[in-house]
Parts: C-alpha cells; sequence; structure tokens
C-alpha cells in the first residue's frame, strides 16, 4: 500500500513538473516562448518582453526620406558597407537600404527589416508642366497657362513669351484665317477683326520651341527640358498645346544622378526592389 502511494505521489510529482515546465516562458535563440498546455497554444512574448526592457535588443523599422543627401547620412549613419544593399527601382523612382540585409560574400543571414526609403517626387512645378503636356486648350486657356507658368520657361526669355499670352488673350474674338513659318523659326498667324465697325487685319507671331528650367524633383537639382509649340486652325479659332522633349528621358537620367551618388556614399546600389 505505500508502496502505491509512493508511486503515486511520484508521478503526481513528476506531472506538475511538466506543467511547470509547460506554463514557462522559454528562451530560445534570443526569442521567447510559452506553451499552455490547454488548447495546446503557442504565445509569442518576445515583443512584450522586448517593450518591458530599456532598449530594444536589435534595429528595426523602416524610416522615408524626401531629399537624397538625408537618405545618404542615415544610411551612413545607420548602416555596414558589408551588409547593407541599396536597391534602385527606377520605374517608381525610389532607393530602398536594407541596413541589415545578408553579409556580403558570406552565408550569414541578416532579417532585413531595417530600412530607409528615398522617394524622388516630382516638383510642383514640373508636375504642372507634365499634367498638361500634349493638352489642347483654347486660346485664352493657353495664354493663361502661359501667363501662370512664366517664371519656369528660360528660352525665348520669359518677357517673350509673357508679350505673346497677353497678345493671345486681347485677340479672343479675332478670326484666325492662315498661318505662315517664319526664317526666324517662328509661326506668324493671320487674323482678321472688326473695330468701330470697321475691319482690320494683323499678324501674331509665335515661336515654335521654347525651353523650361525647372526642378524635375523636390528638392532636386534644375533641368532644362525642351518643348515645341502646337497648334490648330479651325473655323477662325486656334487651339494651343506644347509637346515636352522626351520627358521620361530626361527623368531618368535625373534619378540616375541620385543612384550615383548613394553608390559614391561606399554603399553597393542594385537595380531592382528589396
Amino acid at each position: 500500500m505505500n508502496d502505491n502511494n509512493n508511486g503515486l505521489a511520484k508521478a503526481i510529482e513528476e506531472i506538475g513538473a511538466m506543467a511547470l515546465a509547460g506554463a514557462a516562458a522559454q528562451e530560445l535563440e534570443g526569442t521567447y516562448h510559452l506553451v499552455v498546455p490547454q488548447d495546446h497554444k503557442h504565445i509569442d512574448l518576445t515583443a512584450a518582453i522586448e517593450k518591458a526592457s530599456d532598449s530594444p535588443r536589435r534595429k528595426t523599422g523602416t524610416v522615408h526620406l524626401s531629399e537624397i543627401s538625408s537618405f545618404n547620412v542615415f544610411v551612413a549613419d545607420q548602416g555596414e558597407s558589408g551588409n547593407v544593399y541599396i536597391y534602385a527601382d527606377p520605374d517608381a523612382r525610389t532607393l530602398t537600404a536594407v541596413l541589415n540585409d545578408h553579409v556580403h560574400g558570406d552565408e550569414e543571414a541578416g532579417w532585413r527589416d531595417h530600412r530607409a526609403i528615398f522617394q524622388a517626387e516630382l516638383s510642383r512645378e514640373f508636375n504642372t508642366w507634365m499634367r498638361n503636356n500634349k493638352v489642347p486648350m483654347e486660346q485664352e486657356a493657353f495664354a493663361i497657362f502661359l501667363e501662370d507658368n512664366i517664371a519656369d520657361v528660360v528660352e525665348p526669355s520669359g518677357e517673350t513669351l509673357l508679350q505673346v499670352a497677353l497678345t493671345l488673350q486681347a485677340k479672343t474674338e479675332v478670326n484666325f484665317s492662315s498661318q505662315r513659318r517664319l526664317d526666324n523659326g517662328q509661326v506668324q498667324l493671320a487674323y482678321s477683326e472688326t473695330i468701330d465697325a470697321r475691319a482690320a487685319a494683323g499678324t501674331i507671331e509665335i515661336p515654335r520651341e521654347f525651353a523650361i528650367g525647372a526642378r524635375l524633383f523636390k528638392n532636386g537639382e534644375g533641368y532644362k527640358v525642351r518643348a515645341r509649340l502646337k497648334y490648330r486652325l479651325g473655323g477662325g479659332k486656334v487651339k494651343f498645346w506644347y509637346e515636352l522633349d522626351r520627358p521620361e528621358t530626361v527623368i531618368e537620367d535625373a534619378f540616375q544622378a541620385y543612384i550615383n551618388s548613394a553608390r559614391e556614399n561606399g554603399f553597393t546600389v542594385l537595380l531592382g526592389k528589396p
């Protein structure tokens, strides 16, 4: 009888020890786990325990930066060249630095969850020109557009194109009849109008080409982008629009300058997505 009691007590003790062991938090390579016997649930306590600590166990998170120099400073401060890769995506115009990537030329793996992202966003002024590119406008609307954005025009001078805009605004009630290309590269539009019951005729000269000088990206450098001035006569009225000369190529070149800057900062830059 005593042997049976001793055996039962020992079994109860072993079961109790197993239950206590299952209910205790277990550390495994820097992570903490709790296995609860009831319903066999698994609870990860890593985040809760780390949150209660004075500081995180390691660096994580993503920082978004809007200036290439700020991006370069942050990456240089937070990363080591041996375990940092920067991924350049020209389509999205982003640079993503993975500051704890897999170690270069080694089998050591990185968590890849500490990142810095630079997004090259179009500037307000260049976005305006891109948004209205190849969009036909009525004479007055086009004149107002030129007047509102004349500060970006560098060739011919802003004053020259502004005078064209003001003339177009003043001649909205005329009847345009013909056009002629001049030797100086401009186009001459002929019109007729009635003033005080008398017929009058005149011409307006407009440039066939012009150039804007503007920042392509926010906080970026200025670029010169050429444009062709287009028009269409019909029913005595004229519509205007402009066509930027390969703006996508200019944007690619400007973004390539950011890629070069990141490489000059001493880090490996790869084309692609992380």
